[in-house]
């Protein structure tokens, strides 16, 4: 009888023990649980609460803050405070951008995506000019290189050769009427060594040298979106502007005596130093008289033509006692012309 009495008080106790490690065990789970739960618990209403304290961004918020217009999902380069949201001007163009400016007011009469990206195509000639006339005089002389070689086959030429000598100002000529690429070459390569001060320079260090005091200047003049990666304007990765850009531009090529000159000139009859004599036609067909697109007010400036530029030309005409520039991108050769015309004429009817 000992025996089976110990035996059973061995048992109860055993039980009791295991019942307390359940209810351990289960007390352990349950709290575990719980903790979860409320953790769930907390994250949901985190969540719940940030959807509400940050609101959908809409049109104004994007367009406040991002170079980017949800309009028909386009981007656009953020509008300058000193364009004229409403055009004035009543006029249809066929050009993709354009802007029409009064050069003695700064007020903009007509803009159409002037502030878009585009490629400047050979009117990037304008700020080779202005940045040449910065450290170099019209009467300097110049050799034309091997620099030449580095233009595409198929650029608008003013068939220098190796070994001519010209003048700063010739080279203007030819680089600003028959558009000539291989003018801007020998002007960047010439003027970059001089800007380095080293002249053992190569033609890519020269270029390089010349390009950063292009962008500088073009910065300088307000032309903030744009970057010129070449000195002819070709067309190459990197390089933008936009039409309100190139209208900034051409003001300050119509403020100095040396440009405005020649860009107002549909031909010119030069000899070179070393005997050469050439006669240059401008590519403005605004200019010429014999032209159906001749037009007697207009002074300027320059035209050009890209596989992504298009045709354009930046103008300039005299109206009325006020100077007015017009920058028309992104056309057909001979729409081009036309869209100035009409622009022209808008202005004279106002």
């Amino acid at each position: 009888m000992d025996y089976q009495n110990n035996n059973g008080n061995y048992d109860n106790r055993n039980r009791r023990k295991s019942k307390k490690k359940k209810r351990r065990y289960f007390g352990a789970v349950c709290f575990v649980l719980c903790l979860f739960l409320a953790v769930v618990a907390f994250g949901i209403v985190n969540l719940i609460r940030d959807g509400k304290d940050s609101p959908i961004p809409d049109k104004k918020i994007t367009q406040k803050n991002e170079d980017y217009s949800l309009v028909d999902d386009e981007q656009n380069e953020t509008v300058s405070p000193s364009l004229d949201p409403v055009n004035s001007l009543s006029v249809n163009i066929t050009a993709a951008n354009a802007i029409v400016i009064n050069a003695d007011t700064n007020e903009t009469l007509y803009q159409k995506k002037g502030t878009d990206k585009i490629a400047p195509a050979s009117t990037a000639k304008m700020i080779t000019a202005l940045t040449v006339l910065d450290y170099c005089s019209p009467d300097d002389e110049m050799r034309v290189g091997a620099e030449i070689k580095l233009m595409h086959d198929d650029s608008s030429r003013a068939w220098l050769m190796q070994g001519d000598t010209l003048t700063v100002r010739q080279l203007l000529v030819a680089l600003m009427l028959p558009s000539g690429n291989d003018a801007a070459y020998t002007l960047a390569v010439n003027t970059g060594k001089k800007i380095a001060g080293d002249k053992g320079l190569s033609n890519a260090q020269s270029i390089s040298v010349f390009m950063d005091k292009v962008n500088q200047k073009a910065k300088l003049l307000g032309a903030e979106n744009s970057n010129f990666v070449v000195p002819d304007g070709y067309d190459a990765d990197g390089q933008y502007t936009t039409a309100y850009d190139l209208a900034v531009i051409a003001k300050a090529c119509l403020d100095d005596s040396c440009i405005s000159e020649i860009v107002a000139s549909y031909s010119s009859n030069e000899k070179w130093l070393n005997g050469r004599e050439v006669t240059y036609n401008n590519t403005n067909k605004l200019l010429n008289p014999n032209s159906q697109y001749y037009r007697p007010e207009v002074i300027g400036l320059k035209t050009g033509t890209s596989s992504l530029g298009g045709a354009c030309i930046v103008s300039a005409a005299v109206i009325n006692g006020n100077t007015y520039i017009c920058a028309v991108m992104g056309s057909t050769k001979n729409d081009r012309f036309q869209d100035s015309i009409d622009i022209i004429d808008a202005i004279k009817s106002q």
